[in-house]
Order: C-alpha cells, then sequence, then structure tokens
C-alpha cells in the first residue's frame, strides 16, 4: 500500500493463507494493522513480526466471528489501539465440503455466522470510522464456488451460498457509504495455494483440479493480494461495488 502512512487496517483471518499475504502487502512504515484468527495466535504472531520488520504497526486479536458481537468488539478494539479504521478486509471463512444430504442445518448456521453475519457486525460497527476515514475502504473475499458450478467440478453449497450472500452484503454496503467517498468491494478468489495447516485436497486433487484452470495452474494467495492491495489504494477511489475474479480464467 504506497499510501498507507497513517492508515489504519483490520484483516480478518490473517494468520496463514490470502489474509496473512494480505497483512505481508498492506504492511509499510506508518501503517497499522489489526491481524484477527479464531484460534491461531501463532500465526498471527509470525505475520506480525514479519509487518513489523516492514515498519508497521500491529496489534493481535482472537475472536470467533459467529459469536454475536464479536465483530463489533473487534473494529472497537482496533479503533481503540490505533485511534480509528480506514481499512477493513473481511477474509476470515472456511470451506465445507457437505452435499445437500450430508450438509446440515448447524453447518449452514455455522458458515452464516463467521462469514456473512461476522461482515454484518464488523460493518454496521466500522461505519462510523470509515465515514470519517482517510480514503475508506472495505474489502470482503468471496469464493468461485459461488459461480462455478459443473458436473466435472467439485462444488460446496454451503460456501457458495453464503459467500454469495457476502458479495450482495458488500455491493449494498458500496451505494450506502458512497455519499462519503468510501468504497467496497469484493475479491473473487479462484483455486488458490493452501500454504499452511490442514489440507483438504490431496496433491493429486490439487494437480487435477489445475488442468480445469485455463491459465493450467493454482494461484498463489500473494496474487490475490495484489489485486487486495490496489483496491485499497488511493488511485482505485472510482472502483466499488464490484466482485473481482481471479480465477485464472475458471468458469
Amino acid at each position: 500500500m504506497s499510501d498507507a502512512a497513517g492508515r489504519i487496517a483490520l484483516v480478518t483471518g490473517s494468520g496463514s493463507g490470502i489474509g496473512a499475504a494480505i497483512v505481508r502487502r498492506l504492511a509499510a512504515p506508518g501503517a497499522a494493522i489489526m491481524l484477527h484468527a479464531k484460534t491461531n495466535r501463532e500465526g498471527c504472531e509470525r505475520v506480525a513480526r514479519e509487518a513489523g520488520a516492514k515498519g508497521a504497526r500491529t496489534a493481535i486479536m482472537l475472536a470467533d466471528l459467529a459469536e454475536p458481537g464479536a465483530g463489533a468488539r473487534l473494529v472497537e478494539a482496533t479503533a481503540n489501539a490505533f485511534g480509528g479504521l480506514d481499512v477493513l478486509i473481511a477474509n476470515a471463512g472456511f470451506p465445507n465440503r457437505r452435499v445437500i444430504g450430508t450438509l446440515t442445518r448447524a453447518d449452514l448456521d455455522e458458515l452464516y455466522g463467521v462469514i456473512l453475519a461476522g461482515f454484518f457486525d464488523m460493518a454496521t460497527a466500522a461505519r462510523p470510522y470509515l465515514e470519517n476515514a482517510r480514503d475508506g475502504r472495505v474489502v470482503t473475499v468471496g469464493t468461485h464456488n459461488a459461480h462455478v458450478f459443473r458436473n466435472d467440478y467439485p462444488f460446496y453449497p454451503g460456501s457458495g451460498a453464503i459467500k454469495l450472500g457476502l458479495e450482495a452484503m458488500t455491493h449494498a454496503f458500496a451505494v450506502q457509504m458512497a455519499p462519503f467517498a468510501v468504497t467496497a468491494n469484493c475479491v473473487v478468489p479462484g483455486l488458490i495455494r493452501k500454504t499452511e495447516g490442514p489440507q483438504f485436497l490431496t496433491a493429486e486433487e490439487w494437480r487435477d483440479l489445475a488442468m480445469k484452470v485455463p491459465l493450467g495452474r493454482i494461484g498463489e494467495p500473494d496474487e490475490v493480494a495484489a489485486v487486495v492491495a490496489f483496491l485499497v489504494s488511493k488511485e482505485a477511489g472510482y472502483v466499488t461495488g464490484q466482485s473481482i475474479h481471479i480465477n485464472g480464467g475458471l468458469i
């Protein structure tokens, strides 16, 4: 973030993967970043050290966004630690591979709580800060599983449905915040390499899926983070209410 000096960001799900890559991209002298995870403090601490080495101030908060009020507490903790909030990045989430018939109501409620209700709570609490922000920005992280439905490709009905709802709420928030020159966009990653933690696919499954991507490879977390860094920059001030796909051409 070339214009990071003095800006305050909150990045959820930032202990690994895309969230960690976003923090690394935003880290710069003068930036302040709140890192978040549900339980992965070790990962957040590692990423925070990397961000600190680039001159950013950091703080860490663990929270289960499915708990009512957790998102609001996370926003308030950011404002209390750094004096406000300019950039909200809602990345936290998880895949659920069950299909209808094995997917349970409890599964759906958990996805809703973490991804959609969690963002709703954060956006509600962040709104007054963003209205007075320096180049206020909101970026949510969706999934290609909300858009790719083929009989030769895995589909996740629960995750896809909730993430599509996240896109809709992001677009609505973009319209609501436009009078304050605050932008809100959703990035929609395709197949992105998982660099830490449990692997949901085998190496052979990754190779097979990569062959279905027109570019013929799996994406990297930093390729998503690069687009996020642009969206939160001053140069992206006329980009809002969009879902931007980062998927190697996968449809």
